[in-house]
């Protein structure tokens, strides 16, 4: 903050301060507030494929999943936001395009894991979640974002969670994509 707002922060009582506050809230709010569909997408057990086939064949793993989150985007208003280690964190503007992005996913999942030894092929688990984040086009914050990532990680291995009513109509189609 530049020392001009400080100096006249300075000034101001506590009633005005938390006024203040009270109004910024409100302009981070309107501005930045807006309703979003994350997905977490998860590699179950990467830690134990590094251990068993090395760092390049864990990398290539992660890369995989990576190239196949990408591919399902294609055509859909979605975009990766946050990688970190075997992790990813997808947003949404509709719930819709979320799921068809994960149906993309997993079919592709399969497909890849088809053609795979049983020793090399992978598990993932996802999780989308709606509910409104902070954003600024850039980065997303929130509980939603938190939420989203426990659902992931309570998620079984092979397994898509989704929130309300939709998990029935997902779970039967997962079990016809398996993965």
């Amino acid at each position: 903050m530049n020392d001009q707002w400080s100096s006249h922060l300075e000034t101001l009582s506590l009633t005005e301060i938390i006024r203040l506050q009270n109004q910024l809230s409100d302009v981070v709010t309107r501005r930045f507030e807006k309703p979003l569909a994350l997905c977490f997408s998860d590699i179950v057990g990467s830690t134990q494929y590094f251990e068993r086939f090395g760092d390049e064949a864990g990398q290539r793993l992660q890369q995989q999943h990576l190239d196949l989150l990408s591919e399902s985007l294609t055509g859909i208003d979605g975009r990766i936001i946050h990688t970190a280690g075997d992790g990813a964190l997808l947003a949404f503007s509709q719930v819709e395009s979320a799921v068809d992005s994960i149906v993309k996913f997993r079919v592709a999942h399969w497909n890849l894991s088809c053609r795979l030894s049983t020793e090399q092929q992978w598990t993932i688990r996802n999780a989308i979640h709606w509910g409104p984040v902070l954003t600024d086009g850039t980065v997303i914050a929130g509980d939603t974002v938190n939420l989203c990532s426990k659902i992931t990680s309570a998620a079984k291995p092979g397994l898509s969670y989704y929130q309300n009513q939709l998990a029935l109509l997902f779970h039967l189609i997962f079990e016809t994509f398996p993965g």
